[in-house]
């Protein structure tokens, strides 16, 4: 049993110090703030659409500060609710599937009609509030995506309350994401998810490569991002602030990540390996996809730990050791991450829970594996469903 237990706590403290190794690269190598101009004449707003209608009267409202209403393309996937006619009324483009086709297939068959050179990507509840778009990244400098500040809104709308706990949580982890691996990613124009919430796009990019993605709901915007790298896209971060509503109850928040999230991530397994070997990337890209990697063999290892520890009662009392280990690395990046506009950071309550928290996003990301087999290739729910037909019919 000793030389066992010894085994456990040799292979936690392994990837604490795996996850210590990481944090320090990615505080030290963030990049500056990128300034740019924004000309909203050359951009087209894209939303797919599923049962909807509560959420985009505010959606349109904020886009129409800046583009007008001809200019939102409203793809409704088959709603059931009055999504079609809410859009219509706000003086949208509406298109409409009698049947839903997912969500890839709907930007997809919205991004062909798009006269613009341009294609901002919105979820049909992100808020661009006073977010300008940063069109210079893509006109004068030569980027090919940009990338946006996500963050769960702070206020109660659309039935979620933003205000609780949960959000609190959440807002804080999106925070750390984009001020830190966002902006560690964006020195070498690298970014490797455009948030499926918001994302600036080259129109004949997305033309180009639609027939490359697996038209796969999970991780979609994941794996939109990890196709224009493995062509040789460049990929920047604005740190302009959209809000989202995040789940507002741990149901929610399951669901989201072991049947959404997680199982997205192991889809984009072989394009992980196939952009770490790819020739020419940056070492930032290679980093991040071993990264990704290792998380597969990690994480099971560490849920294993995590159960032994909390079951035999001789490791118990690493519990508390870990524990303080892993908040002791989360107090520099609770004290860099502001939310944008109070510059009020998170508070102690979601510091002191934050290791926690992690721990529990582990254990989900294990659970996600078998979820994932099973949606690929018992239900097929997540097999690949590529072609062109959804674009023109």
């Amino acid at each position: 049993m000793g030389d066992w237990s010894h085994s456990i706590v040799f292979v936690v403290f392994f990837c604490i110090l795996v996850d210590f190794v990481k944090l320090l690269i990615e505080l030290l190598g963030r990049g500056e703030e990128r300034s740019f101009s924004s000309d909203p004449s050359l951009v087209t707003a894209v939303i797919a659409c599923r049962n909807g209608a509560a959420q985009l009267p505010e959606t349109v409202a904020d886009l129409m500060k800046q583009l007008p209403a001809q200019r939102i393309l409203v793809v409704d996937d088959g709603s059931t609710d009055d999504t079609s006619k809410v859009a219509q009324t706000l003086g949208c483009e509406v298109l409409r599937f009698e049947k839903s086709k997912g969500k890839a297939s709907a930007i997809n068959y919205a991004v062909y009609r798009v006269k613009t050179p341009y294609t901002l990507i919105l979820d049909d509840d992100t808020r661009i509030g006073s977010t300008r778009i940063p069109t210079s990244l893509l006109s004068k400098d030569g980027h090919d995506a940009v990338a946006f500040h996500v963050l769960p809104d702070r206020r109660d709308r659309g039935g979620a309350h933003g205000g609780n706990f949960l959000g609190r949580l959440q807002r804080y982890e999106y925070g750390k994401s984009m001020e830190i691996g966002r902006r560690f990613h964006d020195a070498s124009q690298s970014v490797s998810c455009v948030s499926g919430a918001a994302g600036l796009f080259r129109t004949d990019d997305l033309n180009r490569y639609h027939h490359l993605h697996t038209n796969v709901f999970q991780g979609e915007d994941l794996q939109r991002s990890i196709i224009h790298l493995l062509n040789g896209g460049r990929i920047v971060f604005a740190n302009e602030t959209v809000w989202t509503v995040a789940p507002w109850t741990w149901r929610q928040w399951f669901r989201q990540r072991l049947l959404g999230w997680y199982p997205g991530q192991y889809h984009e397994l072989v394009n992980f390996v196939r952009l770490m070997l790819k020739r020419g990337v940056s070492w930032r890209v290679r980093y991040e996809m071993a990264y990704n990697l290792y998380m597969v063999v990690s994480d099971p290892l560490k849920s294993w730990s995590i159960v032994a520890i909390a079951i035999i009662p001789t490791l118990r009392w690493w519990g508390p050791i870990i524990y303080l280990l892993y908040l002791v690395f989360e107090v520099y990046p609770w004290l860099v991450v502001r939310i944008p506009g109070i510059r009020q950071r998170s508070s102690i309550f979601v510091l002191l829970l934050y290791p926690l928290y992690g721990g529990l996003n582990t254990l989900l990301r294990t659970l996600a594996l078998p979820v994932w087999f099973w949606f690929r290739f018992v239900t097929g729910s997540m097999r690949p469903r590529r072609g062109p037909k959804d674009r023109i019919e």
